[in-house]
């Protein structure tokens, strides 16, 4: 379990401080609680009981008949109450607290006369271990029916954040373990690349193997392969996607993609990808105006020449033409001048 900060503790209070969770047998060990180290104290004593569910408001405690507290409580209902938590942490020392409490209601557990179930209102807010605790419990399994399709893609940032050693693991099919490279992870599957032939994977159960950093645990994730291709140019390497059957799916890998994907990091993450993706599009953008910019600019330049083009040669044909004129007037000129010659050559 991760490290709540104040703002997580708050959050999860104010979100989830209604929501009751069953302590079954998975619940207990996925919360690390002892049930052995439960008790309700009053007056000065203390008597053990088994803890049925709780939320941040409340709790309900099973006891029996025959025990001290259940004599007191039949006397005086509005008995100021303690129940005791306790917790395993990471170096397996226990962590004990009291939420002071008192009792909502009593009543037969199953039918049985050796047992009661008595509901126990909290009378404060309780210690921020439990909200830490438990918030963070309905947290992952709130986004793991949520958000279960989240991809987490794997890079060396990634893979830092979710203290996976590397990109590499093996993965069991047919029993047969084969080298894979993990392309991406998700509440409910992964998407891996190994070597093989997309026909022989398709339909088969799988088991992928987690290794971390921080713990000697490892990790086995029951799938079924649900789509498998070639990787693109190349015939002899598979991508294949597993989706993991969701009851075989162990809690401590849940609390890993949730403390990723509601990360501070993550979301840097994401940001500098979205701004990545952001500046490969502005950049493709301005190509693509500098392109039609030149292509117009062509176009420009291209009708201008032809109308410079077409002004050169006016005046070329007006010069020609006037020339023309001025020969035919001199001709002209001429014509008359030996027209007068003769005319008077014959009056003579």
């Amino acid at each position: 379990m991760s490290v709540s900060n104040s703002h997580q503790i708050s959050r999860y209070y104010d979100y989830y401080r209604d929501k009751e969770i069953v302590f079954t047998k998975a619940n207990l060990k996925s919360l690390r609680m002892d049930p052995r180290q439960i008790y309700l104290k009053s007056n000065g004593g203390q008597w053990p009981c088994l803890i049925n569910s709780s939320s941040l408001m409340f709790a309900k405690v099973l006891i029996g008949t025959s025990s001290g507290i259940y004599t007191q409580l039949q006397k005086n209902k509005s008995l100021n109450l303690s129940l005791r938590f306790c917790f395993i942490d990471l170096n397996n020392d226990l962590i004990h607290f009291f939420v002071n409490c008192n009792v909502a209601q009593i009543q037969p557990y199953a039918g049985s006369n050796d047992l009661v179930l008595v509901t126990l209102n909290f009378t404060q807010r309780p210690p921020d271990e439990l909200i830490s605790r438990l918030g963070e419990f309905i947290e992952v399994n709130e986004n793991f029916k949520n958000r279960r399709e989240e991809r987490i893609a794997i890079n060396k940032n990634s893979l830092r954040e979710l203290q996976i050693p590397k990109e590499e693991t093996y993965v069991f099919i047919a029993n047969v373990p084969r080298k894979c490279i993990i392309k991406d992870l998700s509440f409910g599957g992964a998407k891996l690349m190994l070597v093989g032939v997309p026909k022989f994977l398709l339909n088969k159960q799988v088991d992928l193997r987690l290794m971390y950093l921080d713990t000697t645990e490892k990790i086995a994730l029951p799938g079924i392969v649900v789509a498998a291709d070639f990787l693109p140019g190349r015939k002899d390497i598979v991508i294949c996607h597993v989706n993991f059957i969701e009851e075989s799916i162990p809690m401590t890998y849940k609390f890993r993609i949730n403390a990723y994907i509601t990360s501070y990091q993550k979301q840097l993450i994401d940001n500098q990808i979205l701004n990545q993706q952001k500046k490969e599009r502005a950049e493709a953008e301005a190509e693509r105006i500098r392109k039609e910019a030149a292509a117009k600019l062509a176009q420009t330049q291209a009708a201008a020449n032809a109308a410079t083009a077409g002004k050169t040669a006016a005046p070329a044909a007006a010069a020609s033409t006037s020339a023309a004129k001025n020969t035919a007037s001199a001709a002209q000129t001429q014509e008359a001048a030996a027209n007068t010659q003769a005319s008077s050559s014959q009056t003579k």
